[in-house]
């Protein structure tokens, strides 16, 4: 099935993704703010994007958001979390009854987010809504030369709809784009993206280098070491205890990384961050305002916190970098954080968060 798609967020997965769906086929426009200060003149001047020494032709490039929302069997959104709630206000008010909206990103409860902007705005259109736990796509952009490098696919990307009865009709269609693996909620989804866990800890630990010479640091390669990795480790137990309590698989990092692709199997954690083909040239963060750093404990480890102080697990480990970065930053996550509070959700215990979700 040839599916028409509006891309949102024109970074390096958005680029990447608009390449990549137009060679499976389908009609693509790619969006652009004209708040952004990225220059796509090359992709605007042609609807041209060189994809791994391959030139593409999309089907459109466009400024105009009621041109990449009309018509569209399917809305992505390739934007960072926290863009979630501007982008979804920008578009609202161009939605059509029975479109899907794929949230394309690291997971942060965006569809709950996205749902709340309509709901606060009025808007009733009949449109369902998911996320995947992390972009599609290890990838890299640059506008100068008009490449874009898809290093690999997440092989092993959970996805769930909010509310959850509409996962299997979203999987319906956007099994025509990715192969995705179905979720129990988007709670699982969230608690399953992998960066709150690998970024944060490790990147404040370095930040004297960082601020010293950040522009020639490499996190993946250079700042996990035999120490700092021990953070992640640590994070990643206490995420593990939430998913217990909810019920959902609980999967080490390394064993999920292994299957999303990203790590090589048969070798510890630290030689894994160090090593990986699609990981270990990334370079940055640069500074300590980066999404690696802001995003990743605004939208993920403040909501982790939340997530486990609703059902009862202890986050020591998790509590003590978000209050680290927040003296780094001069500023206090804990209040500026996400939090399932401020996503207008009051439960008592994991059961009834549980079904929340699934509507």
């Amino acid at each position: 099935m040839t599916l028409k798609i509006g891309i949102f967020g024109a970074g390096h997965g958005g680029v990447t993704a608009a390449a990549d769906l137009t060679e499976m086929g389908h009609e693509v426009t790619l969006y652009q703010s004209a708040e952004s200060e990225k220059n796509l003149e090359k992709i605007s001047e042609s609807n041209e994007i060189i994809l791994n020494g391959e030139a593409v032709k999309i089907h459109s490039f466009t400024r105009e958001v009621e041109e990449a929302v009309s018509g569209q069997n399917v809305l992505m959104l390739a934007i960072p979390a926290p863009a979630v709630e501007k982008v979804t206000e920008n578009l609202a008010q161009h939605l059509e009854d029975g479109q899907y909206i794929y949230i394309n990103s690291a997971s942060a409860m965006c569809s709950i987010r996205l749902r709340n902007v309509l709901q606060k705005m009025g808007i009733e259109k009949d449109v369902k809504v998911g996320e995947s736990m992390s972009l599609t796509y290890a990838s890299r952009y640059n506008p100068e030369t008009n490449e874009a490098n898809l290093l690999g696919y997440n092989q092993h990307n959970l996805f769930a709809a909010y509310p959850a009865k509409d996962t299997d009709a979203m999987l319906k269609v956007l099994s025509e784009m990715y192969d995705f693996i179905k979720a129990d909620t988007i709670i699982e989804v969230t608690l399953n993206n992998g960066n709150p866990e690998s970024h944060p800890g490790p990147s404040i630990l370095n930040a004297g280098r960082i601020d010293y010479a950040g522009d020639s640091f490499y996190l993946y390669k250079e700042g996990i070491t035999e120490h700092t990795v021990n953070v992640v480790h640590k994070i990643d137990e206490e995420r593990q205890k939430i998913c217990k309590v909810l019920g959902y698989e609980a999967v080490d990092k390394s064993a999920r990384s292994e299957r999303s692709g990203y790590f090589e199997k048969g070798k510890p954690l630290l030689e894994q961050f160090n090593e990986s083909p699609i990981l270990k040239e990334i370079l940055g963060p640069t500074d300590l305002e980066n999404r690696y750093i802001t995003e990743d404990v605004e939208s993920g480890l403040v909501l982790w916190a939340s997530i486990a102080d609703a059902v009862g697990v202890d986050t020591p480990v998790m509590d003590s970098v978000i209050t680290l970065t927040g003296v780094l930053l001069e500023r206090d996550y804990f209040e500026i954080g996400l939090t399932l509070d401020k996503l207008g959700i009051d439960i008592k215990d994991a059961e009834e968060l549980n079904k929340i979700m699934i509507g």
